[in-house]
């Protein structure tokens, strides 16, 4: 359940009213009344909130007066029943609104402290899991890997027709993968003057064509684009339904971490011992994670388009918010300063001369010798 909040200007406020009403049905609408503008709200499910938003923008509001706040409410009383819209239907749109999804992608997108950390602990648990052919570790470093929020951006931004969140999506995906591939690299290294034995085992699976996690991500086939399509369309598909989360990632990062650090770690082990299999697994998993990325964006954009996620209304030139008006500074609602005085009323004080001291205590020491 969601709570839609309106603020327009007082000349707009009947028509976006009787729109609510009997353009979208809406009911138990509250309006209040501010100093500058009327403020609408009311409830509105999950799975309406789409179609409200897309009315709201056709009549204007938000493009070219106003604004529209989403508020995500965690608990509601009384709380909705079943008859109220037992009408649920198989739809095709989003549950969310485009502005809500994009806003989420956005975040996940964006780089900071975290998503390095994440990176480079993903990384360095692949490696280990790889070099161990441990598929439990392997996984465990999907659940780190971060990299959903940077693909996911550069498919929900050519949609949308977003510029900036297309790049910022593609900059910080190939930041991400280069990264993982340098900590594939240090990881390599260290291992090749720590645990020399390692190297001999893997030349021995090579040679054996023995099937490992190193030497399975050496080529993709049919089954890897697959796999690669089913992920990206399935966790676009999470995203319009407001479930981006870490377990939802780990689909996509099955398919970017293992085999970018793969890739990096194989071809320092070919490089060390001088091995063309070795090094020719290194080909394959760069490869592999070229494919990944490209079917996963690919079927991303596909999945968004099958929403029917639309671009985002820009703000008009034209754009009004609210009746302007300017407060005074130390105004607010409670309070209201009055005018300034032109004066200030002081107390007066002259002091007494020393001899018009010694007069009066004179006086009070006869009136005391005439009452005695």
């Amino acid at each position: 359940m969601k709570q839609v909040q309106i603020t327009v200007p007082y000349e707009k406020t009947e028509e976006v009213f009787n729109f609510l009403l009997d353009g979208l049905k809406v009911k138990n609408v509250m309006k209040f009344n501010a100093d500058n503008a009327i403020i609408l709200q009311f409830r509105s499910p999950d799975d309406s909130v789409a179609e409200t938003m897309e009315g709201l923008k056709n009549r204007g509001v938000g493009v070219e007066y106003g604004f529209v706040d989403i508020l995500e409410l965690k608990a509601s009383l009384p709380s909705e029943t079943e008859g109220e819209h037992a009408e649920s239907k198989m739809q095709r749109e989003a549950a969310l609104a485009v502005e809500e999804i994009y806003e989420n992608v956005k975040k996940q997108s964006s780089l900071s402290f975290d998503f390095f950390a994440f990176i480079i602990l993903a990384a360095l648990m692949a490696g280990l899991g790889l070099v161990q052919d441990d598929v439990t570790v392997i996984v465990a470093s999907m659940l780190l890997s971060p990299l959903m929020g940077p693909l996911m951006g550069v498919a929900l931004g050519y949609v949308v027709k977003d510029k900036a969140l297309f790049l910022r999506g593609t900059r910080n995906e190939l930041i991400g993968v280069v990264l993982g591939i340098s900590v594939g690299l240090v990881t390599a290294l260290i291992i090749s003057l720590l645990v020399p034995s390692k190297l001999t085992d893997i030349v021995a699976s090579v040679d054996g064509d023995t099937l490992t996690e190193i030497t399975r991500r050496g080529s993709f086939i049919s089954l890897d684009v697959g796999i690669a399509i089913f992920s990206g369309a399935g966790v676009a598909l999470s995203i319009t339904r407001g479930n981006m989360s870490a377990l939802v990632g780990v689909a996509i990062s099955a398919s970017i971490m293992p085999p970018a650090v793969n890739a990096a770690m194989t071809l320092v082990f070919g490089a060390v011992t001088g091995h063309g299999g070795v090094l020719s697994i290194s080909g394959g998993s760069f490869l592999l994670l070229a494919m990944n990325i490209v079917m996963i964006d690919l079927s991303a954009i596909a999945m968004f388009r099958l929403k029917k996620i639309s671009s985002i209304a820009k703000r008009s030139a034209t754009w009004t918010a609210v009746t302007q008006f300017r407060v005074h500074r130390s105004e607010t609602l409670y309070h209201h300063p009055s005018p300034e005085k032109s004066y200030q009323e002081t107390a007066a004080f002259t002091p007494v001369s020393e001899g018009e001291d010694a007069k009066k205590e004179a006086e009070g020491a006869l009136s005391k010798n005439d009452n005695a």
